[in-house]
């Protein structure tokens, strides 16, 4: 059995410190990266790395919005799809910070309400706002868009970057998000939101457009995750969708099947690293450390598989590390150092 196990900024982000005295959060963690095979690659979004694993092409953008339509029950035929999700732009010193789910706490009546005073701006570009979830909001019309923006999963929790969207038809959509965040800037759901301490909604992030693409990825039978988009590339190749496992022993215990290639994506430090810096990616690497890479360390050494393929990001760079069975006995190769793996952005 073959586990794929993927993890974004999993790397230690850029400013954490490593002391001697401190505990080791993770040294199974370690001790895999410094006995399997790495390969080290440029940095990639979440959403990049999954699209290239299930062989979705890139048009002008990578085709999100599509994808993840079609997973929420909206009719996508052969229209072309672009994510407007809401977000709190949060004022800096250096630029804007942008605040994305799971963090903003919004319920779908809320964005219901969000969505509908949009539409009354949008009525006379014949735009209208399609609220699927209550964080995933989608445009569609009937010709593609020349616009191309980062994928959420790159920008989420950072500042925002100078050019924010690129292609021909960039500046009709800059238009729009000004007039966006005029209408949101009073709405009564930020009124509220606000005397409540909650972030408001006072922005939009588009992104991920384009036509749904053809799914030819087949390299996996079993996906398990609770990334809207990589389940709905995994329905869409032909595999089984599950959610993601609470830990290593409940994903062992559902019997997964011998012989098959298993892909699992976990959230907890991408979340972590980006809302929480430094010290929440810590504390999540420990838990990680708990729940999951001390028992597939384990099941390695009891030849439970018979490969682990780790993917894990970071700022500055991405690595594939690959385990099998017979790397617990390679003593002459140490474990990482943290310090080797931290990023130096």
């Amino acid at each position: 059995m073959h586990l794929t196990l993927f993890i974004p900024d999993l790397l230690p982000p850029y400013g954490t410190e490593f002391q001697a005295t401190q505990a080791d959060p993770a040294p199974s963690l370690r001790q895999l990266m410094g006995r399997g095979h790495r390969l080290q690659f440029a940095p990639i979004a979440p959403e990049v790395w999954l699209c290239q694993a299930f062989e979705v092409e890139q048009r002008q953008d990578w085709p999100v919005a599509a994808l993840t339509a079609s997973l929420d029950g909206l009719n996508v035929g052969d229209d072309w799809w672009i994510r407007a999700d809401p977000v709190h732009l949060q004022l800096e010193r250096n630029g804007s910070r942008i605040i994305a789910a799971p963090q903003l706490e919004l319920d779908h009546a809320d964005a219901l309400a969000l969505a509908d005073t949009l539409n009354t701006y949008f009525t006379p570009d014949h735009i209208q706002l399609q609220v699927a979830h209550s964080t995933r909001w989608y445009i569609h019309q009937t010709a593609a868009s020349e616009v191309v923006a980062p994928p959420l999963g790159a920008i989420a929790g950072r500042l925002l970057p100078r050019v924010l969207l690129s292609g021909a038809q960039a500046s009709r959509w800059h238009r729009l998000l000004t007039e966006v965040q005029i209408a949101l800037h009073d709405h009564p759901v930020n009124q509220r939101r606000s005397a409540q301490q909650i972030p408001t909604i006072n922005s939009l992030y588009l992104w991920g457009g384009g036509h749904k693409p053809m799914v030819h990825g087949e390299h996996f039978q079993h996906l398990w995750s609770d990334d809207p988009l990589a389940t709905a590339l995994a329905i869409y190749s032909g595999a089984e969708a599950l959610a993601a496992p609470a830990n290593a022993a409940s994903w062992f215990a559902s019997k997964p099947r011998l012989g098959d290639q298993h892909l699992i994506t976990l959230e907890r430090a991408h979340i972590a690293v980006r809302y929480g810096g430094p010290l929440g990616w810590r504390k999540a690497l420990a838990t990680l450390e708990d729940l999951w890479f001390a028992p597939l360390q384990a099941a390695l050494q009891a030849k439970q598989l018979e490969q682990i393929t780790l993917i894990a990001t970071g700022a500055d760079r991405c690595l594939q590390i690959t385990c099998r069975p017979t790397d617990h006995y390679k003593f002459w190769r140490s474990p990482l150092s943290w310090s080797a793996l931290a990023s130096s952005e």
